[in-house]
């Protein structure tokens, strides 16, 4: 069984979010098919034999997190300089310890790219928001939905006034009764789950600021957004791509988290000092 690495895995991931054009598939297609040619090839060459151009190549690697075949190719001899193992594979035949160490490896590659794909400008603008919001609704549902129930936790202990809800019903009343000083948060990795669509349609229609974690951009939430916080889409064979889309989200919320922690005023800062200390009343002391 054998997993080639990085932009294999986000092709896969793109190709089943069906965020793609036809062209893209063309390029797709022939990279899944011939994974090892993007190190010998130009994207005049690459244009060539796929029927596209250059230029539509070069959009190509740069959906893919890359700003263009250049720095994709400088990712993977990056990689390879230091060590990384550009394939990895998993065997039925593989042991605990070498599992979990491609996992791991894995996760770390995960992380790696994360450092590409996250925008500061981006971040910074999200942070800013959510600060000065009177209120912060996050909403989210399947796997993302554990995030939010993260952020929730992870917001409120910096004394940020906000609500988690998850039952669709409960979401959209929840929209039709914000402010438009208040500010939506929508975790949703696919960018084209229904509902989460829905709601950031309806909030983007009342004025309310929407803030977006998602995969991959140019999704169908993306319109409605007014800061996307874009991650990565991963698709693996053989790990867990629910277990990258995860780590993504709760790394971003981490980010955002400590954003907000260093511009707290004085009065927030003593107001998170006061939940902390309500939070400690509830745990016993220790043995």
């Amino acid at each position: 069984m054998e997993e080639s690495l990085l932009y294999i895995q986000r092709i896969k991931a793109m190709y089943q979010s069906r965020t793609f054009s036809k062209s893209d598939r063309l390029i797709a297609d022939y990279i899944l098919a011939h994974p090892t040619c993007v190190a010998s090839t130009t994207a005049a060459e690459l244009g060539e034999v796929t029927g596209t151009s250059s230029a539509t190549v070069v959009r190509f690697c740069r959906k893919l997190g890359f700003s263009g075949l250049v720095d994709l190719k400088m990712s993977m001899a990056y990689r390879y300089a230091n060590g990384e193992n550009i394939i990895m594979d998993l065997d039925r035949g593989d042991n605990v310890h070498q599992i979990k160490q491609k996992v791991i490896s894995f996760t770390k590659m995960v992380a790696d790219h994360l450092m590409e794909s996250l925008d500061d400008q981006a971040l910074a603008c999200a942070a800013q928001e959510i600060l000065r919001a009177e209120q912060l609704v996050i909403v989210g549902e399947g796997g993302s939905g554990t995030i939010c129930r993260a952020a929730y936790d992870i917001f409120l202990k910096l004394a940020i006034q906000c609500r988690y809800v998850s039952d669709p019903l409960f979401q959209a009343m929840e929209i039709g009764s914000m402010k438009q000083t208040d500010v939506l948060l929508l975790i949703v990795n696919s960018g084209r789950t229904a509902n989460m669509v829905q709601n950031a349609q309806l909030a983007h229609a009342c004025g309310i600021k929407t803030i977006g974690i998602v995969g991959s951009s140019n999704s169908p939430i993306s319109q409605y957004l007014d800061i996307e916080i874009r991650t990565s889409l991963f698709r693996s064979d053989y790990f867990s791509d629910l277990a990258a889309a995860r780590t993504c989200e709760l790394t971003a919320i981490s980010i955002l988290h400590s954003i907000i922690a260093l511009s707290c005023d004085e009065a927030r800062l003593a107001k998170g000092q006061r939940i902390a200390a309500f939070m400690e009343k509830k745990r016993l002391p220790n043995s």
